[in-house]
């Protein structure tokens, strides 16, 4: 008895062209939809010291030399900020990060640091720059 042996038929190669395309639009829609952070405010030179976060915070709130307290550019009151731009999270401490010009004396920022505790703050940090000295 003689066996005949059918050739499967040869599967086509996938590629992984689809592959790399389903990645790419992926790539493009989380750069397109994610948060970039706002700038810091031009205004506000920080102080330097010899140990802090390496970055500056993604959305802080900045206290000019001059005195004005600025969000996104726009001057706000502490009240004003804790009530509109830092919302209240159950469970989690209102934390607000400050950053000041080195300009701005220490007795205007304890009047903001005072004002931002007396609107809801349960911590208030100040952000510095690191020195690479």
């Amino acid at each position: 008895m003689i066996r005949v042996r059918r050739n499967k038929p040869k599967r086509p190669l996938e590629t992984t062209i689809s592959l790399i395309n389903i990645v790419f639009l992926m790539l493009i829609f989380f750069l397109v939809t994610g948060q970039l952070t706002p700038p810091q405010d031009p205004d506000v030179i920080l102080p330097e010291t010899k140990s802090s976060d390496p970055l500056p915070p993604p959305d802080a709130l900045y206290a000019r030399g001059d005195g004005a307290l600025v969000y996104r550019e726009a001057p706000v009151t502490a009240a004003d900020y804790l009530a509109n731009h830092l919302p209240e999270r159950e469970g989690a401490p209102r934390q607000v990060k400050l950053a000041a010009d080195k300009n701005l004396g220490a007795g205007k920022l304890l009047q903001h640091v005072k004002a931002l505790y007396g609107a809801g703050a349960d911590a208030v940090v100040v952000v510095t720059r690191t020195t690479n000295k």
